[in-house]
């Protein structure tokens, strides 16, 4: 392998981690937040993978077509605490835009999560719902926003750090909704400490510090998690 080849795979593999390494983490982060506020969506979801996928193992990439529900909550999760601004467009050419004037050569820094909050393409879009999309007549994919737009869509790096995020994400959630159970903190004194939703500012914006309880659900389900410890 000559030396610029060497160096275009060093640097593609970077960028592809670099790609998700701070916004997977933090969707996961917002899961978590999601998780200890809905415990009435963590709840059904777990339903829906002790059905599935049963006790004796945890869920793998291969169940994601039979988990609907899980599918919605991960949707919701891009969809509800977006963590990134989408890159910086350049207008080719003078375009009108419900009647403005965007001149040749703007710089367009698309609000994404405006554009994923907007209560006319979401029903209650404060509301952390993963039913939304489904049923005969979802609403919008959020993936079709969160990931960027136009050609960056199609250039092979970033839909790859696309595939990436998306199943990281999926596969992050189901595995810890198989094995624990996620609430709100109680302190010492018996206070429950209610997460707040909201989200720090800046180019990667990371959902607000918050604590939750994360218990094994179960005997069993500590006995998968101490095994996938073991391997690794």
């Amino acid at each position: 392998m000559n030396s610029e080849k060497e160096f275009r795979i060093k640097w593609s593999a970077g960028s592809l981690y670099a790609g998700g390494a701070d916004t997977t983490v933090l969707s996961i982060y917002a899961f978590f937040k999601a998780m200890a506020l809905h415990p009435e969506v963590a709840a059904e979801a777990q339903a829906e993978i002790d059905s599935v996928v049963g006790s004796n193992r945890l869920p793998s990439f291969a169940d994601r077509e039979d988990l609907p529900f899980v599918n919605a909550l991960v949707s919701e999760v891009l969809r509800w605490q977006a963590v990134v601004p989408a890159p910086p467009h350049v207008v080719k050419e003078d375009d009108l835009h419900d009647g403005f004037l965007i001149p040749k050569g703007t710089i367009i820094i698309p609000n994404i999560w405006k554009m994923l909050h907007d209560s006319r393409t979401y029903s209650n879009p404060m509301t952390f719902n993963p039913k939304r999309f489904l049923g005969p007549y979802p609403e919008l994919d959020p993936r079709k926003i969160s990931f960027g737009f136009g050609r960056r869509q199609v250039f092979l790096i970033n839909l790859a750090r696309r595939v990436l995020a998306d199943a990281s994400i999926f596969v992050s959630c189901a595995m810890t909704l198989a094995v624990f159970n996620i609430s709100k903190y109680v302190d010492e004194s018996g206070q429950v400490i209610e997460p707040v939703v909201d989200q720090t500012t800046g180019t990667v914006s990371h959902p607000t510090p918050f604590q939750c309880s994360i218990k094994p659900r179960s005997q069993k389900a500590l006995l998968l998690i101490n095994a996938e410890i073991t391997k690794a």
